[in-house]
């Protein structure tokens, strides 16, 4: 479970992604990612907005994080 959550929040980490993408590339279902990245947003700030996914280009609700420096 914990390498998913890493997984996941390597995948988002300044690139925006829909779930659909997400799950295309960790091979984990929809209903998953969203589990998953509900804990991540208890750690860190997980930004949830409507956006171009940078992976197939669809304008819809997209998921990503912000490195802090």
């Amino acid at each position: 479970m914990p390498a998913n959550v890493s997984l996941i929040a390597t995948l988002i980490i300044d690139r925006p992604l829909c779930a659909p993408c997400i799950s295309q590339k960790s091979g984990l279902s929809v209903d998953e990612i969203k589990s998953y990245l509900t804990r991540i947003a208890d750690s860190v700030v997980v930004t949830r907005s409507t956006d171009a996914c940078r992976a197939c280009g669809n304008v819809t609700e997209v998921f990503s994080m912000s490195r802090t420096e």
